[in-house]
């Protein structure tokens, strides 16, 4: 039997998930629409530094116990972290906060448990530019 790539990637984070190495998490609200929708659960691999495009989550720069997810924007030339929500009227983000340092970064999403074979990535164009003084210019709105 021919078992499709999704199937063996959602059953390795299953695995990782029943061994203690992923950690569960549920979301809330709307800023991750449509990516991710209120209610819904995720996974995430605490030993993986997220990539440019992928989703982190982080610890929220001021509101201290609170974790967030976000989209990785880009990584910084210091190792900082530009977060963006996938629904920026309904979020904040390092539009808001700015970049977050390295040390902020709690891990990597790695699968949806409401539906292990949904992309994780935006079914829409990315929010911020990649260049340098775009970036500056997406960080100062």
């Amino acid at each position: 039997m021919l078992v499709a790539q999704p199937a063996l990637e959602a059953a390795r984070q299953l695995g990782g998930w029943a061994r203690g190495r992923r950690r569960r998490f549920r979301v809330e609200g709307p800023s991750m629409e449509p990516t991710l929708r209120h209610g819904q659960f995720v996974l995430v691999d605490p030993e993986r530094r997220p990539r440019v495009g992928e989703l982190a989550l982080a610890r929220h720069p001021t509101e201290p116990g609170l974790a967030v997810v976000k989209r990785v924007a880009a990584i910084m030339p210091d190792g900082a972290y530009a977060l963006a929500s996938d629904n920026p009227d309904a979020g904040t983000d390092s539009r808001h906060w700015g970049p977050l340092p390295a040390a902020a970064i709690d891990g990597t999403v790695t699968l949806l448990l409401d539906d292990p074979f949904a992309p994780l990535t935006p079914r829409t164009p990315g929010p911020p530019p990649r260049s340098g003084a775009s970036l500056a210019r997406w960080l100062r709105r």
